[in-house]
Protein backbone atom coordinates (compact mmCIF):
# COMPACT_ATOMS: atom_id res chain seq x y z
CA UNK A 1 0.00 0.00 0.00
CA UNK A 2 1.35 3.75 -1.20
CA UNK A 3 1.78 5.53 1.94
CA UNK A 4 2.55 9.44 2.03
CA UNK A 5 5.88 8.87 2.56
CA UNK A 6 6.07 7.08 -0.74
CA UNK A 7 4.99 9.81 -2.39
CA UNK A 8 7.20 12.57 -0.31
CA UNK A 9 10.42 10.61 -1.29
CA UNK A 10 8.98 9.85 -4.57
CA UNK A 11 8.82 13.77 -5.16
CA UNK A 12 11.94 14.68 -3.05
CA UNK A 13 10.40 16.92 -0.47
CA UNK A 14 9.07 16.09 3.45
CA UNK A 15 6.05 14.76 4.60
CA UNK A 16 4.58 17.83 5.76
CA UNK A 17 4.93 19.23 1.80
CA UNK A 18 2.48 16.76 0.44
CA UNK A 19 0.20 16.83 3.42
CA UNK A 20 -0.05 20.50 2.40
CA UNK A 21 -0.14 20.05 -1.80
CA UNK A 22 -3.17 17.42 -0.66
CA UNK A 23 -5.31 20.53 1.34
CA UNK A 24 -4.22 23.24 -1.63
CA UNK A 25 -2.12 25.09 0.38
CA UNK A 26 -1.71 28.46 -2.12
CA UNK A 27 1.77 28.85 -0.10
CA UNK A 28 2.87 25.93 -1.47
CA UNK A 29 5.31 26.72 -4.63
CA UNK A 30 4.18 26.39 -8.03
CA UNK A 31 7.49 23.10 -9.25
CA UNK A 32 6.95 21.83 -5.79
CA UNK A 33 3.32 21.54 -6.31
CA UNK A 34 3.71 19.52 -9.66
CA UNK A 35 6.03 17.82 -8.25
CA UNK A 36 3.80 16.12 -5.67
CA UNK A 37 1.09 15.76 -7.83
CA UNK A 38 3.24 13.68 -10.24
CA UNK A 39 4.67 11.39 -8.07
CA UNK A 40 1.30 11.12 -6.33
CA UNK A 41 0.03 10.28 -10.09
CA UNK A 42 2.75 7.93 -10.63
CA UNK A 43 2.02 5.91 -7.65
CA UNK A 44 -1.77 6.07 -7.71
CA UNK A 45 -1.68 7.70 -4.10
CA UNK A 46 -4.98 7.50 -2.25
CA UNK A 47 -5.09 9.98 1.20
CA UNK A 48 -6.72 8.57 4.09
CA UNK A 49 -8.86 11.27 5.07
CA UNK A 50 -9.84 8.96 8.18
CA UNK A 51 -6.20 9.62 9.32
CA UNK A 52 -6.22 13.42 8.66
CA UNK A 53 -9.32 13.25 10.47
CA UNK A 54 -7.99 11.91 13.58
CA UNK A 55 -4.51 14.00 13.42
CA UNK A 56 -6.01 17.35 12.04
CA UNK A 57 -9.63 17.26 13.20
CA UNK A 58 -10.55 18.10 10.08
CA UNK A 59 -12.67 15.57 7.95
CA UNK A 60 -13.17 17.59 4.40
CA UNK A 61 -16.89 16.85 4.94
CA UNK A 62 -19.35 19.84 4.86
CA UNK A 63 -22.94 19.57 5.22
CA UNK A 64 -25.87 21.05 3.49
CA UNK A 65 -28.61 21.42 5.55
CA UNK A 66 -32.35 21.52 3.93
CA UNK A 67 -35.79 21.50 5.35
CA UNK A 68 -37.11 19.50 2.77
CA UNK A 69 -35.00 17.61 0.03
CA UNK A 70 -38.27 16.23 -2.27
CA UNK A 71 -38.06 20.22 -3.38
CA UNK A 72 -36.31 20.51 -6.43
CA UNK A 73 -34.89 23.79 -5.81
CA UNK A 74 -32.73 22.19 -3.00
CA UNK A 75 -31.81 19.52 -5.99
CA UNK A 76 -30.44 22.05 -8.11
CA UNK A 77 -28.51 23.92 -4.90
CA UNK A 78 -26.72 20.31 -4.25
CA UNK A 79 -25.40 20.45 -7.40
CA UNK A 80 -23.82 24.02 -7.17
CA UNK A 81 -22.43 23.08 -3.50
CA UNK A 82 -20.89 19.93 -5.17
CA UNK A 83 -19.25 21.43 -7.85
CA UNK A 84 -17.23 23.57 -5.65
CA UNK A 85 -16.52 21.19 -2.77
CA UNK A 86 -15.46 18.02 -5.23
CA UNK A 87 -12.95 20.57 -6.57
CA UNK A 88 -11.18 21.10 -3.46
CA UNK A 89 -11.59 18.19 -1.91
CA UNK A 90 -14.58 18.17 0.33
CA UNK A 91 -17.84 15.54 0.36
CA UNK A 92 -20.99 17.02 0.64
CA UNK A 93 -23.79 15.42 3.53
CA UNK A 94 -27.12 16.45 2.59
CA UNK A 95 -28.96 16.81 5.54
CA UNK A 96 -33.02 16.79 5.77
CA UNK A 97 -34.78 18.13 8.26
CA UNK A 98 -38.10 17.67 7.52
CA UNK A 99 -37.66 14.09 7.68
CA UNK A 100 -36.87 13.91 11.49
CA UNK A 101 -39.39 13.70 14.45
CA UNK A 102 -37.03 15.77 16.45
CA UNK A 103 -36.64 19.65 16.08
CA UNK A 104 -34.72 20.95 13.92
CA UNK A 105 -32.51 22.69 16.48
CA UNK A 106 -32.24 18.66 17.91
CA UNK A 107 -31.24 17.58 14.41
CA UNK A 108 -28.38 20.38 13.68
CA UNK A 109 -26.88 19.52 17.38
CA UNK A 110 -26.68 15.68 16.43
CA UNK A 111 -24.72 16.74 12.95
CA UNK A 112 -22.51 18.83 14.88
CA UNK A 113 -21.61 15.55 16.61
CA UNK A 114 -20.12 14.38 13.40
CA UNK A 115 -17.50 16.61 13.66
CA UNK A 116 -17.98 18.15 10.10
CA UNK A 117 -15.83 20.87 9.07
CA UNK A 118 -18.52 23.54 7.84
CA UNK A 119 -22.44 24.23 7.41
CA UNK A 120 -24.43 25.65 4.28
CA UNK A 121 -27.95 26.11 6.14
CA UNK A 122 -31.19 26.79 4.39
CA UNK A 123 -34.24 27.04 7.37
CA UNK A 124 -37.61 27.92 6.66
CA UNK A 125 -37.71 29.09 10.76
CA UNK A 126 -36.41 32.80 11.80
CA UNK A 127 -38.16 32.93 14.63
CA UNK A 128 -36.03 34.44 17.59
CA UNK A 129 -35.88 31.20 19.20
CA UNK A 130 -33.95 29.91 16.18
CA UNK A 131 -32.11 33.21 15.38
CA UNK A 132 -30.35 32.87 18.35
CA UNK A 133 -29.70 28.99 18.30
CA UNK A 134 -28.16 29.68 14.77
CA UNK A 135 -26.27 32.97 16.56
CA UNK A 136 -24.76 30.39 18.99
CA UNK A 137 -23.74 27.32 16.13
CA UNK A 138 -22.08 30.19 14.43
CA UNK A 139 -19.54 30.40 17.33
CA UNK A 140 -18.65 26.63 16.68
CA UNK A 141 -17.78 26.48 13.16
CA UNK A 142 -18.35 28.30 9.33
CA UNK A 143 -21.93 28.52 8.57
CA UNK A 144 -23.02 30.56 5.40
CA UNK A 145 -26.96 30.35 5.27
CA UNK A 146 -28.70 30.57 1.97
CA UNK A 147 -31.21 33.45 3.51
CA UNK A 148 -31.01 36.62 5.39
CA UNK A 149 -31.87 35.01 8.78
CA UNK A 150 -30.17 38.24 10.38
CA UNK A 151 -29.99 42.04 10.48
CA UNK A 152 -28.31 44.10 8.18
CA UNK A 153 -25.80 45.25 10.69
CA UNK A 154 -24.56 41.54 11.93
CA UNK A 155 -21.86 39.69 10.30
CA UNK A 156 -22.37 36.38 9.45
CA UNK A 157 -22.27 34.67 5.81
CA UNK A 158 -25.30 34.71 3.70
CA UNK A 159 -25.90 34.30 0.33
CA UNK A 160 -29.87 34.79 -1.32
CA UNK A 161 -32.03 36.02 -4.14
CA UNK A 162 -33.56 39.26 -3.56
CA UNK A 163 -37.25 38.11 -3.78
CA UNK A 164 -38.26 41.61 -2.23
CA UNK A 165 -36.94 43.73 -5.34
CA UNK A 166 -38.01 40.26 -8.10
CA UNK A 167 -41.69 40.40 -6.85
CA UNK A 168 -42.15 44.22 -7.43
CA UNK A 169 -41.05 44.01 -10.59
CA UNK A 170 -43.05 41.26 -11.66
CA UNK A 171 -45.99 43.29 -10.96
CA UNK A 172 -45.26 46.26 -12.62
CA UNK A 173 -44.62 43.65 -15.90
CA UNK A 174 -48.24 42.30 -15.36
CA UNK A 175 -49.67 46.14 -14.62
CA UNK A 176 -47.86 47.12 -18.02
CA UNK A 177 -49.94 44.41 -19.61
CA UNK A 178 -52.97 45.54 -18.29
CA UNK A 179 -53.53 43.29 -15.12
CA UNK A 180 -54.72 45.39 -12.84
CA UNK A 181 -56.90 42.59 -9.99
CA UNK A 182 -53.59 40.55 -9.24
CA UNK A 183 -53.65 38.09 -6.61
CA UNK A 184 -50.85 36.45 -4.35
CA UNK A 185 -50.29 32.74 -2.84
CA UNK A 186 -48.27 32.87 -0.07
CA UNK A 187 -46.46 29.83 1.49
CA UNK A 188 -47.69 28.36 4.76
CA UNK A 189 -46.87 30.24 7.88
CA UNK A 190 -44.10 27.78 8.90
CA UNK A 191 -42.17 28.78 5.84
CA UNK A 192 -41.10 32.76 6.90
CA UNK A 193 -37.81 32.91 4.68
CA UNK A 194 -39.73 34.13 1.46
CA UNK A 195 -42.56 36.41 2.82
CA UNK A 196 -40.14 39.40 1.81
CA UNK A 197 -41.39 37.87 -1.93
CA UNK A 198 -44.89 39.07 -0.75
CA UNK A 199 -43.54 41.88 0.62
CA UNK A 200 -42.32 42.93 -2.67
CA UNK A 201 -45.82 42.06 -4.16
CA UNK A 202 -47.46 44.44 -1.72
CA UNK A 203 -45.22 47.01 -2.61
CA UNK A 204 -45.21 46.59 -6.57
CA UNK A 205 -49.04 47.03 -6.53
CA UNK A 206 -48.58 50.39 -4.69
CA UNK A 207 -45.97 51.61 -7.23
CA UNK A 208 -48.74 51.13 -9.57
CA UNK A 209 -51.78 52.70 -7.74
CA UNK A 210 -52.97 49.43 -7.14
CA UNK A 211 -55.18 48.42 -3.62
CA UNK A 212 -54.50 44.92 -2.20
CA UNK A 213 -57.59 42.64 -1.99
CA UNK A 214 -57.18 40.52 1.16
CA UNK A 215 -59.48 38.03 -0.67
CA UNK A 216 -57.14 37.65 -3.84
CA UNK A 217 -54.59 36.69 -1.25
CA UNK A 218 -54.51 32.83 -0.63
CA UNK A 219 -52.32 31.10 1.95
CA UNK A 220 -51.37 27.11 1.79
CA UNK A 221 -51.82 25.13 4.55
CA UNK A 222 -48.92 22.86 4.40
CA UNK A 223 -48.89 21.07 7.68
CA UNK A 224 -50.55 17.56 6.30
CA UNK A 225 -49.81 18.04 2.78
CA UNK A 226 -46.00 18.29 1.56
CA UNK A 227 -47.32 18.34 -1.87
CA UNK A 228 -47.26 21.52 -3.38
CA UNK A 229 -48.48 20.83 -6.61
CA UNK A 230 -51.81 19.74 -4.78
CA UNK A 231 -51.70 22.83 -2.18
CA UNK A 232 -51.28 25.16 -5.73
CA UNK A 233 -54.52 23.17 -7.20
CA UNK A 234 -56.39 24.06 -3.90
CA UNK A 235 -55.06 27.67 -4.44
CA UNK A 236 -56.98 27.32 -7.77
CA UNK A 237 -59.92 26.31 -7.28
CA UNK A 238 -60.35 29.13 -4.47
CA UNK A 239 -59.82 31.34 -6.83
CA UNK A 240 -62.61 29.70 -9.53
CA UNK A 241 -65.01 29.50 -6.59
CA UNK A 242 -64.68 33.69 -6.67
CA UNK A 243 -67.50 35.26 -8.08
CA UNK A 244 -65.01 38.23 -8.51
CA UNK A 245 -61.58 37.11 -8.96
CA UNK A 246 -58.55 38.32 -10.12
CA UNK A 247 -56.71 38.51 -13.79
CA UNK A 248 -53.26 37.03 -12.54
CA UNK A 249 -51.90 35.76 -9.63
CA UNK A 250 -47.98 35.65 -8.30
CA UNK A 251 -46.82 32.73 -6.13
CA UNK A 252 -44.46 32.08 -4.03
CA UNK A 253 -42.65 29.14 -5.50
CA UNK A 254 -42.86 27.45 -9.09
CA UNK A 255 -44.32 24.21 -7.57
CA UNK A 256 -47.05 25.98 -6.35
CA UNK A 257 -47.60 28.27 -9.53
CA UNK A 258 -47.94 24.98 -11.71
CA UNK A 259 -50.39 23.69 -9.49
CA UNK A 260 -52.04 26.70 -9.95
CA UNK A 261 -51.95 25.85 -13.37
CA UNK A 262 -53.00 22.40 -13.44
CA UNK A 263 -55.89 23.62 -11.46
CA UNK A 264 -57.09 26.20 -13.40
CA UNK A 265 -56.88 24.22 -16.85
CA UNK A 266 -59.10 21.67 -15.02
CA UNK A 267 -61.29 23.92 -14.40
CA UNK A 268 -62.01 25.43 -17.76
CA UNK A 269 -60.53 28.69 -16.75
CA UNK A 270 -57.80 29.54 -19.37
CA UNK A 271 -54.47 30.59 -19.09
CA UNK A 272 -53.38 33.33 -19.69
CA UNK A 273 -56.36 34.59 -21.50
CA UNK A 274 -58.62 34.94 -18.30
CA UNK A 275 -55.71 34.69 -15.42
CA UNK A 276 -51.88 35.00 -15.72
CA UNK A 277 -49.72 33.37 -13.40
CA UNK A 278 -46.24 34.03 -12.51
CA UNK A 279 -44.12 31.42 -10.32
CA UNK A 280 -40.66 32.09 -8.40
CA UNK A 281 -37.57 30.20 -8.67
CA UNK A 282 -37.20 28.63 -12.45
CA UNK A 283 -37.25 25.38 -11.40
CA UNK A 284 -36.77 23.24 -14.96
CA UNK A 285 -39.94 21.91 -14.56
CA UNK A 286 -41.54 25.41 -15.09
CA UNK A 287 -40.44 25.10 -18.84
CA UNK A 288 -42.40 21.89 -19.56
CA UNK A 289 -45.42 22.38 -17.92
CA UNK A 290 -48.51 23.23 -20.32
CA UNK A 291 -48.53 26.38 -21.06
CA UNK A 292 -44.75 26.72 -19.67
CA UNK A 293 -44.76 29.08 -16.81
CA UNK A 294 -43.50 32.42 -17.07
CA UNK A 295 -41.17 32.74 -13.45
CA UNK A 296 -38.54 34.53 -11.40
CA UNK A 297 -35.70 33.03 -12.11
CA UNK A 298 -33.54 32.42 -9.08
CA UNK A 299 -29.97 31.34 -10.11
CA UNK A 300 -29.80 28.22 -7.78
CA UNK A 301 -27.06 26.74 -8.81
CA UNK A 302 -24.74 29.61 -8.86
CA UNK A 303 -25.84 30.33 -5.23
CA UNK A 304 -24.62 26.71 -4.02
CA UNK A 305 -21.59 27.54 -5.65
CA UNK A 306 -21.14 30.84 -4.09
CA UNK A 307 -22.44 29.53 -0.69
CA UNK A 308 -19.44 26.72 -0.97
CA UNK A 309 -17.02 29.27 -2.27
CA UNK A 310 -17.70 31.50 0.82
CA UNK A 311 -17.52 28.49 3.19
CA UNK A 312 -14.28 26.52 1.87
CA UNK A 313 -12.35 29.76 1.62
CA UNK A 314 -13.85 30.61 5.50
CA UNK A 315 -11.79 26.62 6.41
CA UNK A 316 -8.99 27.44 4.03
CA UNK A 317 -8.52 31.25 6.32
CA UNK A 318 -8.89 32.85 3.07
CA UNK A 319 -10.60 35.94 3.54
CA UNK A 320 -13.30 36.66 0.83
CA UNK A 321 -16.70 38.25 0.44
CA UNK A 322 -19.28 36.73 2.64
CA UNK A 323 -22.58 38.27 1.41
CA UNK A 324 -23.26 37.51 -1.92
CA UNK A 325 -26.99 38.67 -3.22
CA UNK A 326 -28.04 37.84 -6.27
CA UNK A 327 -31.32 39.48 -8.32
CA UNK A 328 -34.31 37.23 -9.74
CA UNK A 329 -34.58 37.59 -13.35
CA UNK A 330 -38.02 37.70 -15.00
CA UNK A 331 -38.49 34.59 -17.79
CA UNK A 332 -41.77 35.36 -19.65
CA UNK A 333 -43.32 32.53 -21.00
CA UNK A 334 -47.15 31.52 -21.83
CA UNK A 335 -48.82 31.22 -18.73
CA UNK A 336 -48.82 35.19 -19.49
Amino acid sequence: MVTIFDVAKEAGVSKSTVSRVINRDTKVKKETREAVEAAIKKLDYSPSYMAQAIRTRKTHTIALVVPEYSNIFYTEMFRGVEDIALKYGYMVMVCNTERHAMSEIEYTNELLKRNIDGIIYNTYRTDDEMADYLRQISEQLPIVYMNKVFGENESYAYVYTDGFKSSRKAVQYLFDKGKHKLGYVMNSEDVSIIEDRFEGFVQGLKDCGLELNEKWVYRVQRENEPDYIKLGRDAAKYYVSLSNRPDAILTATDMLAIGCVKGFNESQISVPKEISVIGFDNIFVSALIDPPLTTIAQPVRKMGQAAAEILISTLQGKKTQNKVVFEGKLIVRETT
